[in-house]
């Protein structure tokens, strides 16, 4: 089995007692969240955080189907194993958040988990995720090789993609015979998605284990968590169960959109 490629980063001067492990969101990497988690360590110091590529992302390749949130879950074990400490938190985008609740799960002394901008529950619609289901779709529809950067740019944004996404994408180019090729495995990929909208995770959201603190951050602006999911989260807010920050000028990339109010989110959690 594959060892999922991380990365630890600390305050200067500091050796952390404690660990977070930071999971990023389909088609990213764990250096999409380095900003985030370099301001986070600096305000916790007694925290280190573990920037983690999930299976199939970045570079954690050669995985073996199937590619579920469960098996993305299990997958942190091993990464869990190596750090000089243990783990107490999780933070975990889109994606990454389903990742962070199945793994909050099943992990013993997990003290903290942030979720942000994910939904619990089923979405088998795919309500909220329709700009990914685009995107997948646009990457399905390029040629195996394309002759530069710029016309993979070109390519994506031609088929209504903005300029801003189609760069983070091209973070996943890879040099190939007579020029680059998209570096993601897109059937791996579809399996993620399609897991992230079927799975159910209401059940550890409402009962979560002893001793862990839940906390979701949202987007005010984003259609992910919408309606009936945001009602019953403001409800197990409201009966302290977990605690709930809501941006409001956000959308789904909370961490983008309002970078300083994910910050200060995250801080206040992983106390």
């Amino acid at each position: 089995m594959p060892t999922l490629a991380h990365t630890q980063l600390t305050a200067p001067g500091a050796t952390p007692a404690r660990w977070l492990l930071v999971l990023h969101g389909l088609l990213g990497r764990g250096s999409n969240w380095r900003t985030v988690a370099q301001g986070l360590v600096a305000a916790r110091p007694d925290w280190g955080a573990v920037l983690v590529d999930l299976r199939m992302h970045g570079e954690s390749q050669g995985f073996l189907p199937p590619h579920t949130v469960q098996a993305a879950a299990e997958d942190l074990d091993g990464v869990a194993r190596s750090l000089p400490g243990p783990v107490q938190g999780v933070l975990g985008h889109s994606l990454g958040g389903k990742v962070a609740l199945a793994f909050a799960a099943r992990a013993r002394d997990l003290q903290h988990a942030v979720i942000l901008d994910a939904n619990p529950g089923p979405r088998p619609a795919g309500q909220g995720s329709e700009t990914t289901l685009q995107v997948l779709t646009v990457l399905r529809a390029l040629p195996a090789v394309l002759p530069s950067r710029e016309a993979f740019l070109a390519r994506v944004e031609a088929a209504g993609q903005p300029p801003a996404l189609a760069a983070w994408l091209a973070m996943n180019l890879r040099r190939a015979d007579g020029g680059y090729t998209f570096g993601l495995d897109l059937d791996a990929m579809d399996s993620l998605f399609r897991d992230v909208l079927a799975r159910d995770d209401w059940a550890l959201v409402s009962h979560p284990p002893p001793g862990l603190r839940l906390t979701f951050i949202l987007g005010g602006r984003s259609t992910t968590v919408q309606g009936e999911a945001a009602g019953r989260l403001q409800a197990l807010a409201a009966e302290g169960r977990l605690g709930l920050t809501v941006l409001p000028g956000a959308g789904h990339w909370v961490h983008v959109d309002d970078a300083a109010g994910t910050l200060k989110g995250l801080t206040e959690a992983f106390r």
